[in-house]
């Protein structure tokens, strides 16, 4: 594996588990520096290229401490993973609260969830590394994050009086084919997926009221 970094005089690929950082602050506080340092780098250099090593000259903190939170670098990536996806989360259900109709919404929603992702991976190869990872830890992570996801859709069109069933997986599914039809740039991207899901939502409510 190659470091980003210069590898240090003595040349070791482990350091003693047990160093003392007193005074370097809380245990919170170090983890967030760990995971901020890490995520840059992974994102920046890709995984393979970056070492603890690395992540302990980007964090300013003692490369044993590194290991007393996180055991291996798979333990940290998935750590960043779950940080990534919690950060993206936070982000849609905050667009779902937003005082907009409900179609402007669910683009802003549709936008952050599954737009923002495929452009950062058009312009970083690396963040496809992060995204694509077979790893157990990291599938169980998107096996979640992807439930909460769509349960957040669901419940912003239950509240709207829509509940048909698969309407969230409508949504998703053109959310993904706006991606493959034309630039996934923001602006022409979310013209195309504002189109749809006006389409859509407009028949969803249609399909409520002839029910009713």
């Amino acid at each position: 594996m190659t470091s980003v970094y210069p590898k240090s005089s003595s040349g070791r690929a482990r350091p003693s588990p047990v160093i003392s950082d007193a005074g370097d602050g809380d245990a919170d506080d170090k983890r967030a520096r760990i995971l901020g340092a890490a995520q840059r780098l992974f994102l920046r250099y890709g995984v393979k290229r970056t070492s603890i090593d690395d992540v302990a000259r980007e964090a300013a903190i003692a490369k044993g401490t590194v290991y007393l939170y996180y055991e291996s670098k798979n333990d940290l990536f998935a750590a960043v993973y779950e940080r990534l996806c919690s950060d993206i989360l936070s982000t849609a259900r905050q667009t779902l609260h937003q005082e907009k109709p409900l179609t402007e919404r669910l683009v802003d929603f549709l936008d952050s969830y599954i737009g923002h992702m495929h452009r950062l991976v058009a312009h970083s190869p690396h963040v496809a590394e992060l995204t694509e990872s077979k790893e157990a830890l990291v599938t169980t992570v998107y096996a979640s994050f992807d439930l909460q996801m769509k349960g957040l859709i669901r419940t912003a069109l239950n509240e709207s009086g829509i509940t048909r069933k698969g309407a969230a997986d409508m949504l998703l599914a053109a959310a993904l084919g706006a991606l493959r039809t034309a630039d996934i740039a923001e602006n022409p991207y979310r013209a195309r997926l504002a189109a749809l899901v006006e389409t859509l939502v407009l028949g969803l409510q249609a399909k409520r009221k002839v029910s009713a």
